[in-house]
């Protein structure tokens, strides 16, 4: 036989069992804000016993930076405004916590109560402190950082960059967050940075670092040799890049291939060819200052159009410039060339 379904309404006992089985603090504040009743939760969390409570004002437990805004919370409840609110309160023993509070306006017996529920969120709410307070410093760090860093999404959209990042761009902010990197790359680094997002969505290591030529915003082109990480954000993946300005290294070693294809050519001229040694001679007088081409055939004792045709096969092939006074033409050195010249002979002898 089943036994018929009694109704607990009214079952004081019942539903005191309820009300201190809840993890959560309840309380009854009447009209004037003095505490009416508390659960042991809620005796619990603020770490006060009920005999100290009772029949006192709820500011007895609210600290004194936070004593405007509960006031302003209070006008809300007792005008029955609906809504939920943080703040803080000091235990008995001076401890700090932070709840979450949630109430109703009633009427009990013909006076208005507010029934609250308290939730403590204390443990919530040092990691969410601790957590801006980590991404203050990362921030603070990575604004100040001496080498370019940046994040941006797999498809190369920049999503933050630091003020070195910017300065080595020439571009603002506005100017360079939400562009794609495709904008500030050459085309052979472009295409480097899409293998690479290739390679991360197949889950294949990466080549770490590598050298990318960017293109600033002036169009001067610079070199960066660039560290990346990847950041997992839920269902999102960012990628993180540290960059190190290697544009000096980069324009030295272009500096020197470009000498070292000159020094082979100006062997090639002065030891590899006829005429060479006449050449070489030319050059000699050219390392102090500049001649005209009747100047240097005097010097030389050489026929003048013999000079004019080692000194056009000199120029066409860069070794050395010509420039006009006004009555004559100049020759003088090229860049890079004179320090070349020591690595060269004349029947064994240093050329200069």
């Amino acid at each position: 036989m089943v036994e018929p379904f009694l109704p607990v309404h009214g079952n004081e006992e019942y539903l005191r069992m309820i009300i201190d089985s809840s993890p959560d603090g309840i309380t009854v504040v009447d009209e004037q804000g003095r505490f009416e009743f508390v659960n042991d939760s809620f005796c619990r969390i603020i770490g006060w016993p009920e005999e100290e409570i009772i029949g006192h004002y709820y500011r007895k437990i609210i600290p004194e930076d936070e004593c405007n805004f509960i006031i302003r919370q209070w006008r809300n409840v007792r005008e029955g405004v609906p809504g939920d609110f943080e703040t803080k309160i000091m235990t008995k023993g001076g401890e700090i916590k932070y709840i979450k509070v949630a109430h109703t306006l009633s009427t009990i017996n013909g006076k208005k109560k507010i029934v609250s529920v308290t939730k403590d969120i204390t443990d919530f709410k040092k990691r969410e402190l601790d957590l801006k307070e980590s991404e203050a410093k990362y921030r603070e760090l990575f604004e100040n950082a001496d080498d370019p860093m940046y994040t941006h999404d797999l498809e190369g959209r920049f999503l933050s960059i630091n003020k070195i990042g910017l300065k080595l761009l020439g571009g603002t902010e506005e100017e360079v967050i939400g562009s794609n990197v495709s904008q500030w790359l050459t085309k052979d680094s472009y295409n480097n940075f899409r293998e690479r997002v290739k390679k991360i969505l197949a889950g294949q290591p990466l080549e770490e670092p590598v050298v990318i030529e960017v293109i600033c915003k002036n169009g001067e082109h610079k070199w960066g040799d660039v560290r990346t990480r990847l950041i997992r954000n839920e269902d999102k993946i960012i990628v993180h890049g540290i960059a190190r300005d290697i544009t000096e290294n980069m324009k030295l070693k272009q500096e020197l291939n470009k000498s070292n294809k000159q020094r082979k050519l100006l062997c090639y001229l002065i030891e590899g060819t006829r005429g060479g040694k006449s050449r070489a001679l030319i050059l000699r007088h050219l390392v102090d200052r500049s001649y005209n081409a009747h100047q240097l055939a005097k010097l030389l004792s050489m026929d003048y159009k013999t000079i004019r045709h080692h000194l056009e096969v000199l120029v066409k092939n860069g070794i050395i410039t010509k420039s006009n006074d006004g009555y004559t033409d100049l020759y003088f050195l090229s860049k890079n060339v004179a320090e070349s010249l020591y690595s060269f002979s004349d029947d064994k002898e240093k050329i200069h």
